[in-house]
């Protein structure tokens, strides 16, 4: 008999009585919950201050407020729990549901209201990307991850960062890349780099901000992701000069003063010395003694008659070739 009565108390004290007592939610712990959907099949849910003592065995429901006796238990252990819907489930941008907190307080279930109206598309931490892998050539480095086959008809509406960094450095000192948006690869050109050095990547991703002219039904909203398991890989060797693709700055300026330096001093010996003149013109026959004898007969007026002469045997020439006397005026 006293056996009995003894299993009979541990039951009493472990499991709570068909009874609700039902809290208005304004209490601290209606206020103190963080649930988070990876945006498929998975909720996560934080309790930042939870005040129940052992032996109580606290849970979160979730009721959906569009599917009738939708109702999914998440189970807190400690701080934490994670409720894991079925595969028909799937969430969809429409889904709506009402959490409740619930416990055991003196063998009487306790139960509160924690939001009457979740959204799961409004709270959103995907899962980090997954198979980072990176594929070497001799100007660039191309980084490709995978996403979740649930995620690919969402592809556009997904944004990463990126982080990469020399393998010896901290990830505080990496260099970081982001508003990829809608694609799953990345490339990293070989300037970017340390050449031969082998540098880490990891990635992460979260819901894309949208344009204000979006639907409020369409719009997701939440947090970054974790970080993926980084990626190991050397950078290429450089082959040349290596030229960012916007080119060196004052690139032009350089190339006008060389140009300047090598022409300028040539015009120069070329205008200014009579020496160098004479070297390059001492093959060039001077025209001075044809016109000397000229300018003796004639005193200097050499003006051309363009008017054609008859006759002369010189029919359509001008008169200058046809008569030298046309030669004077």
């Amino acid at each position: 008999m006293g056996t009995w009565l003894l299993a009979c108390i541990c039951i009493c004290t472990c499991v709570c009585l068909g009874v609700s007592v039902t809290g208005e939610g304004q209490g601290p712990r209606s206020r103190t919950f963080t649930c988070l959907t990876n945006n498929i099949l998975r909720i996560d849910c934080h309790w930042s201050a939870p005040e129940l003592g052992q032996g109580s065995s606290p849970w979160l429901l979730f009721t959906s407020n569009q599917a009738p006796g939708g109702t999914h238990k998440c189970i807190l252990r400690g701080s934490e729990c994670t409720v894991v819907l079925p595969p028909e489930a799937v969430l969809v941008p429409s889904d709506n549901f009402t959490i409740t907190f619930h416990h055991c307080m003196s063998g009487r279930e306790q139960v509160s209201l924690v939001d009457p109206e979740y959204l799961p598309r409004r709270h959103v931490k995907l899962d980090p990307p997954s198979d980072l892998q990176s594929n070497i050539s001799s100007g660039h480095c191309i980084l490709t991850w995978s996403i979740s086959p649930a995620l690919e008809p969402m592809t556009t509406l997904l944004s990463y960062e990126l982080a990469f960094k020399k393998q010896e450095e901290a990830w505080e000192q990496a260099q970081h890349r982001d508003h990829i948006v809608g694609v799953t690869w990345l490339i990293l050109e070989a300037f970017e780099l340390d050449p031969g050095i082998i540098h880490e990547a990891r990635l992460r991703v979260q819901m894309a901000t949208l344009e204000d002219d979006v639907v409020e039904e369409e719009r997701y909203t939440g947090q970054w992701s974790e970080w993926s398991q980084p990626v190991c890989f050397q950078a290429p060797q450089r082959q040349g000069p290596l030229i960012p693709p916007w080119g060196w700055p004052g690139n032009t300026l350089v190339a006008v003063s060389i140009f300047l330096l090598l022409t300028g001093p040539t015009y120069l010996l070329f205008k200014l010395s009579p020496r160098v003149k004479r070297i390059f013109y001492q093959n060039v026959p001077s025209p001075a003694m044809f016109f000397q004898p000229l300018y003796s007969v004639h005193n200097g007026n050499f003006q051309v008659c363009a008017e054609t002469t008859e006759g002369h045997g010189g029919q359509g020439l001008p008169r200058a070739l046809a008569c030298p006397r046309c030669w004077l005026s």
